[in-house]
């Protein structure tokens, strides 16, 4: 009925975990496993901002109120998105790495870009989920 009437409708997937299985189709699955946390570069391509105006990169980072990249009423905020250090990686929450639609209602679109940082040993980039493997959802 949706589609006669011209209405994009969705359902989304269960992203994290339950039982102990991870659920989701993510471009870096370890990336929120919990089981590791190394420090990489990542580039987002969204902001958060928190209730008290701070800006964030991440979810993780909003949620856990740390390492805001400005505040929203700063007369001199720069909204910019370039490859940030993080201390966190493995600890990234679902909503950052999962793929999803884009804006052209095309599937397969992440809004994180992560990468080995340079002090940990030269910068590499983290091995993404080939999209074969995220059509199959496993």
């Amino acid at each position: 009925r949706t589609e006669a009437a011209k209405i994009d409708f969705r359902t989304k997937e269960f992203l994290g975990k339950y039982n102990g299985k991870l659920y989701g189709r993510y471009k870096y699955a370890e990336a929120c496993e919990g089981k590791i946390r190394e420090r990489v570069q990542c580039q987002t391509t969204e902001l958060l901002i928190a209730p008290d105006g701070s800006i964030h990169r991440c979810h993780r980072d909003l949620y856990h109120g740390e390492n805001p990249v400005g505040y929203i009423l700063d007369r001199d905020v720069r909204v910019e998105f370039p490859f940030r250090h993080c201390h966190n990686y493995g600890q990234c929450n679902p909503c950052d790495i999962k793929l999803k639609t884009n804006r052209f209602q095309q599937f397969g679109y992440c809004a994180a870009t992560i990468r080995k940082d340079r002090e940990a040993g030269g910068v590499r980039a983290v091995q993404p989920l080939d999209q074969a493997s995220a059509a199959g959802g496993s």
